[in-house]
């Protein structure tokens, strides 16, 4: 989570094109909760926009902060294409809305490269055993672009993976669970 503007000029040192090198730099916005909450205040959007998101190889938004980021309301795939197209314009290489909540089409993400655009349909589960499922998905492109696949193949195996994981969410506490990171490991 950047947020401040101070944390995000830092960030932006550390990662100029020539301390990157050729290694992408992916950027989950943690700006807003699944569920819809503002996770603080006062986002520092235009510092982001401007600075961060130019350095990004892939961003990916859940619904509510993709609508923060690009000013577009988005109940349906066509209002995300349009936010899609919105926030690529800030110059990132890939856009990758997640759209676990989208009333209309549920479980369904959408990757857009700046010329095509990809639907990745995935089964709802009907579960309170999702906190975390943005910050899995994330890590989990990371993980499979580290491996070297293309953008559209580790999208596939993250929504795969994620869905796996909440498919075996954890009942701990009281409220939203997460999901089971674990899960394919066998249990006692």
């Amino acid at each position: 989570m950047l947020s401040s503007t101070a944390i995000i000029e830092t960030v932006v040192k550390l990662l100029t094109p020539q301390k990157i090198g050729l290694l992408p730099a992916n950027f989950n916005p943690v700006v807003v909760s699944e569920s819809g909450h503002p996770l603080y205040d006062r986002m520092p959007s235009n510092t982001l926009k401007t600075q961060l998101l130019p350095l990004a190889f892939v961003v990916t938004p859940n619904i509510h902060e993709a609508q923060r980021l690009s000013g577009i309301q988005i109940t349906s795939l066509a209002d995300a294409r349009r936010a899609a197209k919105v926030i690529h314009g800030f110059g990132c290489k890939h856009v990758l809305i997640k759209g676990g909540h989208l009333l209309n089409d549920r479980a369904t993400d959408l990757l857009y490269d700046g010329r095509f655009f990809n639907v990745l349909k995935g089964e709802f589960i009907e579960t309170s055993h999702t906190h975390g499922t943005g910050c899995t998905f994330a890590s989990a492109l990371a993980a499979q672009l580290a491996r070297g696949r293309s953008v559209l193949d580790a999208a596939q195996a993250a929504k795969t993976y994620v869905t796996q994981a909440i498919r075996h969410g954890l009942a701990i506490g009281h409220g939203h669970g997460p999901t089971d990171h674990f899960y394919f490991l066998e249990r006692e």
